[in-house]
């Protein structure tokens, strides 16, 4: 049983940091103030809203945060199913939903004013908006419970929005020699790659817009009517590789964005962390986006005096969910033999050699390429047409698996992973092929993100491990002890193996989280060649 008991906090942060942040408790249709102690240490769930805001200012008094937390906004946007919720986050704040609570609309503008320090706190209007905002978290249990969604909130969302606030409220340490070389060589690296991307795609001297993005693809006969602009580049082979040159250059551009907002003066970044920051239910950072710097560049983040680092990652992670999902015997078979991608490109498609083309080419057909554009695409990299169109006829189960979550997205309106985490559909008639895409990935990638947190909160109950940063499916941990590694992969592993009910064993291994230089400083990670199957 899930224990609902919750207190209502509200604070108005001090944004000249110097520490004089206020905070109050909503009871009994009071307004109370109270200290980061009670705050702290309350036992039941505390509810607010914008906990970015004023997470580190709880930390940096009591070195820890409540022991549960809930920001009614970040609840709303996970259980509602509506892509367009996460995409407005950034334009919208709390008020913009409280009307239909029963609050005014003078009231929500005054106490958005209030806690933007642009009007002296009022107890009344806090009052309102409070009572409001209690009434919609009431609201969104109800609609939780309905939806299907409240136990993977509070057992899953819940414990990893506060395993992942504390992690980055104590900060990850930077090398700042180590910044302001890699600032350099990112800026190097990026100039030098602009001008050879220009050059060999006739593309500006700049960093393309997604709309010369779009207009390149167009020009080169693409349709994107039925498909986005991340599909094209992720899993479509593009003539001179124009699909992974753009990946590539916009990489190098966001690296040296995300390493410029670093300052030098300072030897640790403090991320705000998006727990649920997709519709799949990703966790993403930003300010600074510490996961979109490429592995030449990572070194920049160093362990603590007297610790390590390790890298964890699952091995052909989402492979092994399809198969497990589907039923699938030959994706069975391929997942447990090894590394499938390269069998794959061996064994049914003729690509000695060319794990990256076989990758991508089943990927397409997993998320749902036609078997015409598929069996061209194949073609373009040059692999036997015959043997093409026989190699995707191998996963006749998945296929079928395939299209019981087209009929169920389309008969339902919705559809979920064994967890909840459902997706909405905007229309009705038939599907297009970008939403049967857009259903197999959720049901694919929204498990792999379920499988992935309760990893992370099997790894934070190993006494010598500390999070240090989540990077999408795979997560860079800091420890003193040699056997640590060997633990956090047998706990992925395990985790894996258990949340798909041991229809496939779960494989992790340890691997590099930065490129290795000549010269190691002695606080940059290990590597470590330990794999394991569960």
């Amino acid at each position: 049983m899930i224990d609902l008991a919750f207190r209502l906090m509200l604070f108005v942060k001090d944004f000249t940091g110097r520490g004089a942040d206020s905070f109050y408790w909503f009871q009994d249709g009071q307004v109370q103030e109270t200290d980061v102690a009670s705050i702290v240490g309350f036992e039941g769930i505390v509810v607010c809203h914008d906990f970015w805001m004023i997470r580190d200012a709880l930390f940096d008094k009591t070195k820890s945060l409540p022991g549960a937390i809930v920001d009614i906004d970040e609840f709303r946007i996970s259980i509602s199913g509506v892509p367009e919720d996460r995409l407005l986050r950034e334009k919208r704040d709390v008020t913009t939903h409280l009307e239909q609570y029963g609050t005014e609309k003078e009231v929500c503008d005054a106490y958005q004013k209030m806690i933007n320090k642009g009007a002296a706190f009022d107890v009344a209007i806090a009052a309102k908006a409070a009572m409001a905002m209690e009434a919609m978290y009431l609201h969104l249990c109800r609609q939780a419970s309905t939806d299907s969604e409240l136990e993977r909130f509070f057992t899953v969302e819940v414990p990893a929005y506060r395993l992942l606030q504390l992690s980055m409220s104590a900060g990850i340490s930077i090398d700042e020699a180590g910044l302001s070389e890699k600032r350099s060589q990112a800026e190097h690296d990026y100039f030098l790659m602009l001008k050879n991307y220009s050059a060999k795609h006739d593309m500006p001297l700049e960093t393309p817009s997604r709309r010369a993005i779009e207009d390149k693809l167009l020009l080169e006969g693409f349709e994107l009517d039925e498909v986005s602009v991340e599909y094209l580049l992720d899993f479509v082979p593009h003539d001179r590789d124009f699909g992974g040159d753009t990946k590539a250059l916009l990489a190098l551009d966001t690296a040296r964005r995300v390493l410029g907002s670093l300052t030098l003066t300072t030897n640790s970044t403090r991320p705000v962390v998006d727990v649920f920051g997709s519709r799949t239910s990703r966790v993403q950072l930003r300010s600074p986006s510490l996961q979109n710097i490429p592995k030449r560049y990572r070194s920049i983040i160093r362990a603590r005096a007297g610790a390590q680092l390790s890298y964890v990652d699952f091995d052909q992670f989402e492979v092994g969910i399809m198969a497990a999902l589907s039923g699938d015997e030959e994706l069975k078979r391929l997942y447990a033999a090894g590394d499938m991608y390269d069998l794959f490109a061996n064994t049914h498609l003729g690509l000695v050699g060319n794990r990256k083309a076989a990758k991508q080419l089943f990927l397409s057909y997993a998320y749902g390429m036609s078997r015409k554009a598929l069996v061209d695409a194949a073609s373009s990299l040059g692999v036997d047409r015959q043997k093409a169109k026989e190699a995707f006829r191998l996963f006749q189960r998945y296929e079928e698996w395939k299209k019981s979550v087209w009929a169920e997205y389309q008969s339902t309106g919705r559809v979920a992973t064994l967890f909840g985490n459902h997706y909405r559909r905007a229309s009705g008639g038939p599907l297009t092929g970008k939403e049967q895409r857009s259903a197999v990935s959720q049901v694919v990638q929204g498990t792999a993100s379920l499988i992935f947190k309760r990893a992370l909160l099997a790894v934070a109950s190993i006494g010598d491990v500390a999070v240090v940063l989540p990077m999408h499916d795979a997560l860079l941990f800091e420890h003193t002890l040699a056997e640590t590694p060997t633990r956090v992969v047998d706990a992925f592993g395990r985790t894996m193996t258990d949340v798909l009910n041991s229809r496939v064993a779960g494989k992790a291994s340890i691997s590099d989280f930065a490129e290795r230089e000549q010269a190691i400083r002695p606080q940059e990670p290990e590597v470590r060649s330990v794999k394991m199957t569960y």
